[in-house]
């Protein structure tokens, strides 16, 4: 067994959005991405991965594959492993989002 509290892992940092690692195995990894007011992830992919995103504070621009979306604390989303991610905080407050991401077999 693993534990970890989420809690622990919502790191912020003035300089840009953070991703703090929590449990990573061969196949897969369990993180949060941290984002302050303002703060922003450019669209990028993971091949060969699946990933889970629930938003567990705060609310922000989700865009796949070039469409927007807002999203908000209690979201779930899962993304394929060929499209395009990227985020913005565009709230006043803090979002973190907690993420699962495995190897496609």
């Amino acid at each position: 067994m693993d534990f970890h509290l989420i809690k622990e892992a919502q790191q912020f940092n003035l300089e840009r959005f953070t991703k703090i690692d929590m449990i990573k195995t061969r196949t897969s990894v369990a993180f949060v991405l941290n984002f302050l007011p303002g703060q922003e992830m450019k669209a990028h992919h993971h091949p060969n991965k699946e990933l889970y995103l629930l938003v567990i504070e705060g609310e922000g621009t989700l865009t796949i594959d070039g469409e927007e979306k807002i999203v908000k604390k209690g979201d779930v989303i899962f993304c394929e492993e060929e499209e395009m991610i990227g985020f913005i905080n565009t709230s006043e407050d803090n979002v973190s989002i907690y993420a699962t991401m495995s190897k496609l077999p």
